[in-house]
């Protein structure tokens, strides 16, 4: 990871609450089975962005709080809380390596796919230290359109890497990828790895909310491009359109899910 500053989506948010594609519901209730929600306890969301696991998760829980590096995702995570009526839910702009028993303590802990811009050793040290002793821990990890193996993603990296160079950005910066997995960081904590799987579902995209979402990205913002913007859009929709004239593109989408015990 070249950076981790919170400008690394600046300027993504509006496309990411319209276009990021939402938790499917079976999964959402793996988790509060493996929580034991029951309406009560207490849920803390690491790198809630826009409050994706917070907000649906939030009736099963007494307090719910989400925290994020950036501004603008918590005032956007506040705003979508409030229109949901998500009332027992406070969101915050804060590190997730910050974390501490001055917040209390939690039933569950979860982070969406976030972990990997994370130092996932201390986060994990932190998030055992403010854990009940029967509490849960779950990590979500996902691909993206950047490592995707079917030709209309093939073809749409390519458009990207020839508007924004060879190496896949991160804001300002770029993005090496990790060296280590998240299960390498797991089995040295004081965490037990009591499940890992692979859920898998297939999203049917049409083009405009395909590229609405390559612009909730930190390695494709609208930012990036400067005044090359509409040259890549075109570019993309034409490259797109001639893998299928309809502008419709299927994606089997596969989130890892990492559950951890005390």
């Amino acid at each position: 990871m070249g950076n981790s500053n919170s400008e690394i989506f600046s300027g993504t948010v509006e496309y990411y609450t319209k276009y990021r594609i939402a938790y499917p519901a079976d999964l959402l209730e793996m988790i509060l089975d493996f929580c034991r929600a029951e309406g009560k306890g207490r849920l803390l969301d690491l790198g809630c962005g826009t409050g994706q696991l917070a907000i649906p998760l939030s009736s099963h829980f007494q307090h719910v709080i989400g925290i994020d590096i950036s501004n603008d995702m918590i005032r956007e995570a506040k705003a979508v809380s409030l229109a949901e009526g998500a009332n027992n839910t406070r969101f915050f702009a804060m590190e997730s390596e910050k974390i501490g028993q001055g917040m209390g303590s939690f039933n569950c802990v979860v982070c969406g796919n976030a972990f990997h811009w994370m130092d996932r050793e201390l986060v994990l040290e932190k998030a055992y230290e403010i854990l009940q002793p029967a509490g849960k821990m779950v990590i979500l990890a996902g691909g993206s359109v950047w490592t995707g193996q079917q030709d209309w993603q093939k073809e749409t990296v390519s458009v990207i890497k020839k508007w924004l160079g060879d190496e896949r950005r991160a804001g300002k910066s770029t993005y090496s990828g990790k060296k280590r997995g998240h299960e390498d960081f797991i089995r040295e904590s004081k965490f037990y790895l009591e499940n890992k799987g692979d859920y898998r579902f297939t999203h049917v995209w049409k083009l405009d909310d395909l590229i609405g979402y390559l612009y909730s990205t930190s390695f494709c913002k609208r930012g990036l491009f400067g005044d090359n913007l509409s040259d890549f859009e075109g570019d993309l929709r034409k490259r797109l359109l001639h893998l299928n004239p309809k502008g419709i593109f299927e994606e089997t989408v596969e989130i890892t899910y990492f559950f951890l015990s005390k």
